[in-house]
């Protein structure tokens, strides 16, 4: 159901904010969904995700995560899918 509904939402807008509970994936699964979506529809090369997070401890953890459950190098690698930034 969140798949579907991400995915329509996107479809209807360039943009998607989600909020939701701690643990509802929206910052490890929901990203995934869009970007299979992407790939499968033949537009993975234009898809840009976008997950802020309030540290930089978090967003390297994410990325890693991400990385991790695609079995993708590891972010900021040559060729991988995932990568972090973080702004001072």
């Amino acid at each position: 159901k969140v798949r579907q509904d991400a995915v329509g939402a996107l479809n209807e807008s360039d943009v998607l904010v989600l909020s939701g509970a701690t643990g509802s994936g929206k910052t490890t699964q929901v990203p995934q969904y869009l970007l299979e979506e992407g790939l499968l529809g033949g537009r993975g090369d234009a898809c840009q995700i976008v997950c802020t997070q309030p540290r930089r401890i978090a967003a390297i953890s994410v990325a890693e995560r991400v990385a991790s459950e695609r079995c993708g190098a590891a972010p900021g690698a040559r060729g991988g899918m995932v990568g972090y930034h973080v702004r001072l």
